[in-house]
């Protein structure tokens, strides 16, 4: 099973997130030239791959404007859902199958529902700090292009 989630492929490219590293977004040249030194790696890109590429978008900002209250209304609607599956399951294996979506970020899905609420919770805060920071440092990244031009080195 592979644990990439693709954000946009062609025959020579792949550029996607690892399903459990939401820090990063990869990109796989096939057949491209790159320079590596210590601490440094340059890889040109070819344009037609960069114009369908820039389309996409990188990293997942969803939660960087939600509330305190707006998580812990989604944690609650997500484990009341998960209850409701697994409540609703006729046999062990459903029972087993329904507890295991969520269970990394939630825990078991028989755990007492303000446990779940609470992991959820705290998991949804970790994310949006990460956010925060990530959008932060799209902005300072952006406040430089001020001062470049276009086509300078």
């Amino acid at each position: 099973m592979s644990t990439k989630a693709t954000i946009a492929y062609g025959p020579t490219f792949h550029l996607y997130h690892e399903v459990f590293d939401y820090r990063f977004v990869y990109l796989e040249l096939d057949g491209a030239q790159f320079e590596a030194s210590y601490d440094r790696v340059m890889v040109p890109i070819p344009v037609h791959v960069w114009e369908h590429v820039r389309r996409f978008p990188g990293v997942d900002l969803s939660l960087a404007d939600a509330t305190d209250d707006e998580l812990r209304a989604d944690a609650e609607a997500y484990v009341d859902e998960r209850a409701a599956r697994y409540a609703k399951a006729e046999t062990e294996r459903g029972r087993a199958l329904a507890g295991l979506f969520g269970s990394l970020t939630y825990g078991s899905a028989a755990d007492p529902r303000e446990e779940q609420i609470a992991r959820g919770i705290e998991d949804a805060e970790r994310r949006r700090d990460y956010q925060r920071e990530v959008r932060a440092a799209i902005g300072r990244l952006g406040s430089d292009d001020d001062s470049e031009t276009e086509g300078s080195e």
